[in-house]
């Protein structure tokens, strides 16, 4: 009994110090895991393959609301970067950003979309018939994110009513989680229009903008990155650098995005 009671402080210390050379010992991958809204999936691609290109250094990128996305990192999901939607002051309190890194990249708008095969049909009508967001207004079902899912749905909502449209589209409306979902009930000839981001639309030659909705509360929609508060990958920040390169930014242009100074 004795001997054992000697012994178990041995192996306490023992475990310690296992457990200390394999933390030290512990590979830290190069590669750099990006977080996203889903509407910037293929830009932050695209600027991953550049990277990659001038570094070799592979970057991971995966897409989900800002909402989700800091939901995530508060349970210790790994990720190196976060590029969100937003005021990053929320992210910064909750120690889930390095809110000394933060950096403003974009802005984008929020617009009414129609297929252009179906914007062509109306207007070769006998007499021409409108098809934009106050003409289809509780007349035609029309693709909307939910305001409770995502940042989207409450700018959407918040559009709208300015508009005093909110009250007859909602009745009407097909609820997504995200632009992507209402990009894709369009496609398909689901629904008549879709409220989408600009850079939705942008590559997709068979849509066409209807209307363009106007920010509310002053709160334009600005993309923002920054740094993980936990991030693992030694070249976070050297990433979030490239990020900045006025040649990276000006690659949103190409994807219906306002560069930021």
């Amino acid at each position: 009994m004795i001997l054992m009671c000697r012994l178990l402080p041995m192996l306490a210390l023992s475990a310690i110090a296992m457990t200390a050379t394999a933390r030290a010992d512990y590979p830290v991958a190069p590669d750099v895991v990006v977080l996203c809204e889903p509407t910037l999936r293929q830009i932050v691609t695209e600027i991953g393959a550049q990277w990659r290109k001038e570094t070799g250094i592979p970057v991971r990128v995966f897409a989900a609301p800002s909402a989700l996305n800091l939901a995530m990192l508060a349970h210790h999901t790994r990720d190196d970067v976060l590029i969100g939607e937003g005021d990053p002051a929320t992210a910064t309190k909750q120690d889930l950003i390095k809110g000394e890194t933060v950096l403003r990249l974009w802005q984008n708008k929020l617009v009414v979309a129609a297929l252009v095969a179906e914007v062509r049909k109306a207007r070769a009508a006998s007499p021409p018939l409108p098809l934009d967001l106050a003409s289809g207004a509780g007349r035609v079902p029309i693709a909307i994110v939910d305001p409770g899912v995502a940042q989207t749905g409450t700018d959407t909502r918040q559009a709208l009513r300015a508009l005093g449209l909110w009250d007859t589209i909602s009745a009407k409306s097909i609820g997504v989680v995200d632009t992507a979902d209402a990009a894709f009930l369009l496609s398909k000839g689901n629904v008549k229009l879709a409220v989408l981001y600009a850079s939705d639309v942008t590559g997709r030659p068979g849509f066409a903008i209807t209307d363009t909705l106007a920010a509310t509360d002053a709160q334009p929609i600005i993309y923002w990155a920054a740094q993980a508060q936990h991030a693992l990958s030694p070249n976070a920040a050297k990433f979030l650098d490239f990020l900045h390169r006025p040649e990276a930014r000006e690659r949103g242009k190409n994807f219906g995005l306002e560069v930021l100074p």
